[in-house]
């Protein structure tokens, strides 16, 4: 099988895998709004909103560098792993246990505190299995990978069913996050045995390499993290306004429902990309510009088709999407629902464009860009938040996600010359904009019956105006 067809297969296997754990976890998702309501669940977000910032700087880029450099390390596939996973272990460890202290200096309540202390282990084992993952992409061998995240979200489903029968309390909840992780890992380590034998190793030339490649990313990264999940923490602790919510705990939880949304939405341009990225790296490496513009805009075409959809999509049924997905006391949430769409799909194409810019090693030149993202964020946050609540950080979200897709796309075409053709671009959205069109005039059908609906109008159109005409994960089985 060549290389483009195996990558378009995993991309499929690992999307319909990746599809059914998601749905699994949206699902998750609605018997936590309902149990916990907008103020419990608000806490349950900021537990997990304020580990999140200790996970990315435990992450020090170790995930991109397996992906990209692993099968090219002069040190032999099993060594360079075992030390980059060593890294990643004392990393992870030492940031969880910096975080479960650190949060005592917050103006938190216990339960917030206490929460942030047991959600600490299940964060440290999605930073291991995430290195796991890296392994398999770089191979680009995922259907194991896809089972063992389905088998752990069906596990974390079970247990967060038993916990709400038993009537717990958001730390019963965590606990079964735990377990999902739990399991997701374990069978991914069982499968990683039969590639090669893990252990903890520590090579000091081997990690030095390692840092070397990886700190422009995780510098980088540590910038993101900032205007990506600053919001949250700042909604958390801000003053609330009066005119938006009765509470701290309410503006966060209106605000996690639909951000929890474009959460999952966004792991699949992650997958999508980390397949991807060594194909667009190998053309580079091999001085093959004609390849890796091929594939670059057949990437950019796939992405096109999936964003568009989901834009229009929601601009017409916020509402009735995040009653379905988080209960009516969420139906508030709808506003905040439209504005970070723009975000996912804006954050959709960054993922490629980011992407490509490691496979072309220029990550450096992006450090300054999410320097000044960081700072505006911030800032933002900092002035607009008290006034506008939840509406502010969605709207500088958006905005900060846009100027570094603005920002990448000129160091990309700046570096590599890359030119894009818009063609496919167009036809998605005009065949979304005619969905849109008709779910509008339907609007007050069945959501399940819309959804289906609009699905078929979208795809329809878009094979009318030839926008595509194979299944969108096949779009590489004709690069060599």
């Amino acid at each position: 099988m060549s290389l483009s067809r195996k990558i378009a297969l995993n991309t499929g296997l690992h999307a319909l895998g990746k599809f059914g754990a998601s749905f699994i976890g949206i699902f998750v998702v609605a018997i936590l709004t309902r149990y916990l309501g907008i103020d419990g669940y608000g806490n349950y977000t900021t537990i997990f909103a304020y580990l999140f910032f200790f996970a990315i700087l435990s992450d020090l880029g170790l995930y991109v560098v397996t992906v990209n450099e692993l099968n090219k390390s002069e040190y032999g596939e099993e060594k360079f792993f075992n030390n980059i996973f060593t890294l990643r272990f004392f990393s992870a460890l030492v940031l969880m246990i910096a975080a479960s202290a650190i949060i005592w200096l917050f103006p938190y309540s216990l339960i917030i505190k206490l929460g942030v202390i047991v959600a600490s282990f299940s964060i440290f084992l999605n930073l291991l299995d995430q290195l796991l993952v890296a392994f398999f992409q770089n191979k680009i061998n995922m259907k194991r990978v896809a089972v063992a995240e389905f088998i752990g979200k069906l596990a974390l489903l079970v247990a967060t069913i038993f916990v709400v029968y038993l009537n717990g309390n958001i730390l019963g909840l965590i606990v079964a996050i735990i377990l999902g992780f739990m399991v997701n890992f374990f069978i991914n380590l069982c499968y990683l045995n039969k590639f090669i034998k893990l252990k903890f190793e520590f090579d000091k030339k081997i990690w030095r390499d390692i840092l070397k490649i990886s700190w422009p990313v995780a510098i980088t990264s540590i910038f993101s993290l900032i205007y990506f999940k600053a919001d949250t923490l700042f909604l958390s602790i801000l003053p609330a306004n009066p005119a938006y919510t009765v509470s701290n705990e309410a503006a966060v939880g209106i605000y996690g429902a639909p951000y929890k949304i474009l959460e999952v939405l966004i792991t699949f341009p992650a997958i999508f990309m980390g397949l991807v990225s060594p194909l667009l790296s190998k053309a580079w490496q091999n001085n093959d510009r004609q390849s890796f513009r091929a594939s670059w805009q057949k990437a950019f075409d796939s992405l096109a088709i999936i964003i568009w959809p989901l834009i229009i999509g929601v601009l017409v049924l916020a509402r009735p999407l995040i009653v379905l997905i988080a209960g009516v006391d969420f139906a508030v949430s709808a506003p905040v629902f439209r504005i970070l769409i723009f975000a996912t799909a804006i954050i959709f194409v960054t993922h490629l464009t980011t992407y490509s810019i490691i496979a072309i090693n220029k990550q450096k030149n992006m450090i300054k860009y999410y320097l000044l993202a960081a700072i505006l964020a911030v800032i933002l946050y900092i002035v607009l938040i008290p006034k506008y609540s939840y509406f502010a950080a969605a709207w500088v979200t958006t905005a900060v996600e846009f100027f570094m897709l603005i920002s990448t796309i000129f160091i990309l075409k700046k570096y590599s010359g890359i030119k894009i053709n818009l063609s496919v671009f167009g036809k998605a959205m005009l065949a979304s904009v005619i969905m849109g069109f008709v779910l509008n005039l339907i609007y007050g059908w069945n959501i399940i019956l819309l959804i289906i609906l609009g699905g078929a109008i979208y795809f329809g159109v878009l094979f009318l105006l030839n926008g595509v005409t194979k299944n969108i994960l096949d779009t590489f089985k004709n690069i060599n």
